[in-house]
């Protein structure tokens, strides 16, 4: 792990203004170094760090990097932990932390506005990461800055999320003075110029050079497509778009997605998006090969009773034994949970209740993998209609919003089957004992150590070990 930052990353780190904000390209690691910031600052005993993000996934990888950060920097953290922060005297949230000898912890937890109240002591940090897509950034802020009192900090960075969005509004207000704080911007072409690419070249042990660093600007720009202003060039859109480009989606269709007869009896993850009369059921099957997921097989059925839907989920359970089946859970979802828990076991079945923020950070992880072209999938009319077919708009406070056309036919079921199906994938999984199976175990867990849960007959059902993530 390469301790250097990269010189804006280190702007950003070294900038001491109580509130500071960014505008940045996607993907480029300053929440990483954001991470290595935070650790400093609560080893050293200087105050807590309080983060907040859109989705629980985007929460643990922050605190991952805190902790592989803390052993880099041979700061004795205790191990990763979670803890229950009280809202009020009835609700409470889930936090992940880690602790420090100085007595200080950083906290890592889905956005809330609650969870910032009552909280800054003197010297704490308030950290709001991609502030455009949390569900009400104004209540955020506003109870983040009773940080300031106690001489506290509050840190807000986000990729854009269109001119309407509270996050763009805050950037006008810091930028004309009319709210206080420092503005940074670090558009894609900046991070380029100041060693971005050399760092990825060096941490995937290959050779920069100028022709490689164009190549890879124009392939990156080629696969954003239209919304490689507001991603890339921190330029809000003018109004909501698509969610993905037609670019976006082609880049990641292939001819060989789909086919159930390529399964390699890897680690699979099954989405499945429920509807009973106007639209689809669909279930969609990944497999795990090397960083990317196949599309093995995408299931549809229409007007089909309750227990042919059950009948159908059975057999892909039974033919590809997977890690996770991940199901929508929102209205009538609730008696097909419940009844795929008690055939499939409790542990191997999620049931989401897609309302936002979960419907974002689940379409996010679909979003991701085509950014990444980490993700196969068939090359259909109907899907790719369907990728294309969400659209991403202001909510009533400020976050986003995501809609999909309906035709009738269908209401983006397809993309709602995948993007369950890619969330499933992403989850982090903890070290867990192994029970003897004569099922298959992939090569690659093998490889890596560490151990893996197993249940007779079904396969693998969580890795034991992660790796630290550099961005």
């Amino acid at each position: 792990m390469n301790r250097e930052l990269l010189p804006y990353q280190s702007r950003w780190v070294q900038d001491r203004s109580g509130i500071k904000v960014i505008q940045k390209s996607r993907r480029i690691g300053l929440s990483w170094a954001e991470a290595y910031d935070s650790v400093l600052h609560a080893a050293a005993g200087a105050g807590n760090v309080y983060y907040q993000s859109y989705n629980k996934d985007m929460t643990r990888s922050f605190i991952d990097d805190c902790e592989g950060w803390a052993k880099v920097l041979e700061i004795g953290a205790a191990a990763v932990g979670e803890t229950l922060i009280d809202l009020d005297a009835k609700d409470s949230v889930l936090a992940y932390c880690v602790n420090f000898p100085s007595g200080k912890q950083i906290l890592a937890m889905p956005s809330s506005p609650r969870v910032f109240r009552s909280k800054g002591r003197a010297g704490d940090r308030a950290i709001i990461d991609e502030a455009a897509f949390v569900d009400d950034l104004e209540a955020s802020l506003k109870a983040a800055m009773a940080f300031r009192m106690w001489r506290g900090d509050v840190h807000v960075l986000s990729t854009h999320h269109g001119e309407g969005s509270s996050f763009n509004q805050l950037v006008r207000e810091v930028s004309d003075g009319t709210r206080m704080g420092s503005l940074h911007t670090v558009t894609f072409r900046h991070a380029l110029d100041e060693g971005f690419y050399r760092r990825i070249c060096e941490v995937n042990g290959e050779e920069w050079t100028d022709e490689g660093e164009a190549a890879y600007e124009q392939e990156v720009r080629a696969e954003y497509g239209a919304d490689a202003e507001e991603e890339l060039d921190c330029i809000p859109s003018a109004a909501g778009g698509s969610w993905l480009s037609w670019d976006q989606i082609r880049a990641v269709e292939h001819p060989d997605a789909g086919r159930p007869d390529l399964y390699r009896g890897g680690l699979t993850f099954i989405g499945n998006d429920i509807a009973r009369r106007k639209h689809l059921w669909v279930a969609w099957v990944l497999e795990v090969v090397g960083d990317v997921v196949w599309t093995r097989e995408v299931s549809e059925l229409r007007n089909a009773s309750f227990s042919e839907q059950d009948g159908e989920l059975d057999r892909l359970v039974k033919r590809y034994r997977p890690v996770l089946v991940s199901m929508d859970q929102t209205g009538m979802g609730e008696k097909p949970v419940e009844d795929a828990r008690r055939r499939y076991g409790e542990s191997r079945v999620e049931g989401v209740l897609l309302t936002s923020p979960r419907r974002l950070g689940v379409a996010i992880a679909l979003k991701e993998r085509c950014e990444d072209r980490r993700l196969r999938i068939p090359s259909d009319n109907a899907i790719r209609g369907d990728f294309h077919s969400i659209r991403k708009e202001p909510g009533a406070t400020g976050g986003p919003r995501l809609v999909a056309d309906d035709d009738g036919e269908s209401h983006a079921d397809r993309f709602w089957a995948a993007a369950l199906a890619c969330a499933a994938a992403a989850m982090p999984r903890g070290p867990v004992e192994g029970r003897a199976t004569d099922a298959p175990v992939s090569e690659g867990f093998e490889r890596g150590g560490g151990r893996v849960e197993v249940d007779a007959g079904l396969g693998v059902v969580r890795p034991a070990s992660h790796d630290l993530r550099y961005m």
